[in-house]
């Protein structure tokens, strides 16, 4: 037969699962805490961010604490002064006999206007002794002082420093398959704001106290930060100080004042009391930092000098008064010179970054100016039934072949790359691309090219061009450059293609240039 369990076990079960789920709650509070902490810690210039808003925050609250306490005595001096004002007035009226009226005594109203001035020094007294007091808070555990620190800060750094070592204490302990003494590890700490207090604590000094208020067992010990947060606890600090030296020794040069060598992972050592359980052995603690080899890499940052020149700057400019294609220096560049400092960064001996910390021009660069000419040579201007064109690539003017035959255009030599112009202004009507397939006899034979449409029913065509700058549709210039002279299509050198065409057909460039003079006719 089964017993009914009775209310007490029930009520006891209850307490327990509460008791349980608290914890847990706990727990989970401090692991999310601990995670946003290391995270907003790991943010650049948190910690100068964090004490700008700390002490304004600090000065809002303790200024706001300070203004409702002086209200609050002004209001309770107005009170008083406002009783004993009623108590004057009202004097005549508090007498037995209705008919027989007192009169009002001028030495108690000179007596309460007294009370009254007196009332509002003491208010302005408070308020200004008020804002000139330092303030401090106040730490207990268990109802206990145990310190005094300056601002809220360290209050909140010391604790998150104490609960990670009691992590510590219980990961090793967990490690070893033994349980720890919850009772020991029970901390929670408390301030509130004061202002009677002698001197202060240190975040360290606070983190010492509040451990010897938890009753634990304590030791004296050092401990190993890796990036901020706890791993190891040995008693031989001086032996693991040698340790750590050694493996960076190698990699420094004695020599080199602009060498900095440190661990990639910020490697600290911290001495204090630690809870005896999380305290191992400096042969467990050393074995476990070189059977990761991640941890122990060491960084060598050197900044170095250097000089190089700076290019000068080359400016361009056109003008009629120079011939087409000549340039002419007006003034020579000179390359400047520059400082650059920076940051080398090697790990293991093998380079991983380049910081440029400092540009510096000791000289600076003189940019050389120039001058091209647009003018083009008499020769180079022809017209045909009054309509007028000009040489399509002007400077140069060896005539590889002219339109004879089969041959229906002139072909102008020249280097490729050499801008090709518009002979006259006009509409773009035909653009092609050359496919790279040599061909004969076809529109593809003709490599890229350009039509252009002018008034009077002429048009002019330039074949095998290197590129084209132009589309179909556009509207161009005389002496607009269209593109540039080439060899594409069915072509055995850099040239350009000229055709003209008229009302009556194709016709001959001789015809509009007769007088210039070519290399071969």
């Amino acid at each position: 037969m089964k017993t009914k369990p009775s209310r007490t076990s029930l009520l006891d079960a209850w307490r327990i699962r509460r008791t349980v789920r608290h914890w847990h709650k706990k727990e989970r509070r401090n692991a999310v805490q601990h995670r946003l902490t290391t995270y907003a810690h790991s943010l650049p210039y948190w910690h100068e961010t964090g004490q700008f808003l700390y002490a304004i925050g600090f000065l809002v609250e303790y200024t706001l604490i300070r203004i409702a306490r002086s209200l609050g005595w002004f209001v309770v001096l107005l009170l008083r002064g406002f009783v004993s004002l009623l108590d004057i007035l009202v004097q005549p009226l508090a007498a037995t006999n209705a008919e027989i009226h007192a009169p009002v005594s001028v030495r108690g109203v000179l007596l309460h206007s007294f009370l009254l001035a007196a009332a509002a020094g003491v208010l302005g007294w408070s308020v200004y002794t008020g804002l000139d007091r330092r303030y401090a808070l106040q730490v207990e555990v268990n109802g206990q002082t145990v310190g005094y620190v300056e601002n809220e800060q360290v209050f909140d750094d010391a604790r998150a420093a104490v609960y990670e070592r009691v992590q510590s204490a219980q990961r090793v302990l967990a490690d070893a398959g033994q349980e720890s003494a919850e009772s020991g590890f029970e901390i929670w700490p408390t301030y509130t704001l004061t202002t009677d207090y002698d001197q202060t604590m240190g975040q360290s000094e606070l983190v010492d106290a509040l451990l010897l208020a938890s009753g634990g067992e304590l030791q004296e010990a050092t401990a190993v930060y890796l990036d901020g947060t706890l791993q190891y606890v040995t008693t031989e600090g001086d032996h693991l100080r040698s340790f750590l030296q050694s493996c960076l020794i190698p990699y420094k040069q004695v020599d080199n004042p602009n060498q900095r060598v440190d661990f990639v992972h910020d490697v600290q050592l911290v001495d204090g009391l630690f809870f005896a359980d999380s305290v191992q052995s400096y042969g467990d603690v050393l074995a476990q930092l070189r059977g990761n080899s991640d941890l122990l890499k060491v960084r060598s940052i050197e900044r170095q000098t250097y000089q190089e020149e700076i290019s000068y700057p080359v400016y361009t400019e056109e003008s009629a008064a120079y011939e087409y294609g000549e340039t002419v220096v007006l003034q020579s560049g000179q390359n400047g010179l520059r400082e650059i400092t920076q940051d080398v960064t090697t790990v293991d001996g093998i380079q991983t970054d380049v910081q440029t910390v400092q540009v510096k021009n000791l000289e600076d660069p003189v940019p050389e100016q120039r001058v091209t000419g647009t003018q083009l040579k008499d020769y180079m201007y022809g017209s045909i039934n009054g309509y007028d064109f000009i040489w399509p690539a002007p400077g140069y003017r060896h005539i590889s072949q002219w339109m004879v035959g089969s041959h229906t255009g002139i072909d102008i030599a020249g280097p490729s790359g050499t801008p090709i112009l518009a002979s006259a202004s006009g509409t773009v009507v035909q653009t092609y691309t050359w496919n790279g397939i040599v061909t004969r006899g076809d529109w593809n034979s003709y490599g890229n090219y350009v039509v252009i449409e002018h008034d009077g029913g002429y048009s002019t065509r330039y074949a095998h061009l290197l590129q084209f700058i132009v589309s179909e549709g556009e509207h161009v210039e005389a002496g607009q450059v269209i593109g540039y002279m080439g060899s594409t299509g069915n072509s055995t050198g850099s040239h350009l293609h000229f055709e003209m065409y008229g009302p009556q057909g194709r016709f001959s460039a001789h015809k509009v240039f007769p007088d210039i003079p070519t290399y071969n006719k």
